[in-house]
């Protein structure tokens, strides 16, 4: 059996057969941040919504005992409209159950004046 682990642009990182003692690796390992999982389900989750243009991670901090929440920021079109769009989500660090996905746009920081 043959095991192959695939990067980004589907280059192979690493291969080994059990029956032999070497491994071979390409120069250059695909780094998968912490919060990859959750990048997939923000992204599922408000594709089925939104027309996806764009993205941000925005970070991961603990709102309460036992809830994490990461956090993406995406620009988006619904409607032919295109505007920036939270998606929040929160789970338990133990189990990794998601309790909520929350989809909100983002409230502008209010108009700058000229002075």
């Amino acid at each position: 059996m043959l095991g192959l682990s695939y990067g980004e642009s589907s280059d192979v990182i690493a291969a080994a057969k059990p029956s032999e003692n070497h491994i071979m690796t390409v120069k250059n390992p695909v780094y998968d941040p912490s919060y990859a999982k959750w990048s997939r389900l923000a992204f599922h989750e408000a594709g089925k919504v939104y027309t996806l243009l764009d993205y941000q991670y925005i970070g991961k901090s603990n709102v309460a005992p036992g809830v994490v929440q990461q956090q993406f920021r995406f620009w988006v079109r619904k409607n032919g409209v295109e505007f920036p769009l939270i998606v929040s989500i929160r789970y338990d660090p133990v189990t990794e159950k998601v309790f909520t996905i929350l989809m909100e746009q983002e409230k502008p920081r209010g108009t700058l004046r000229i002075l």
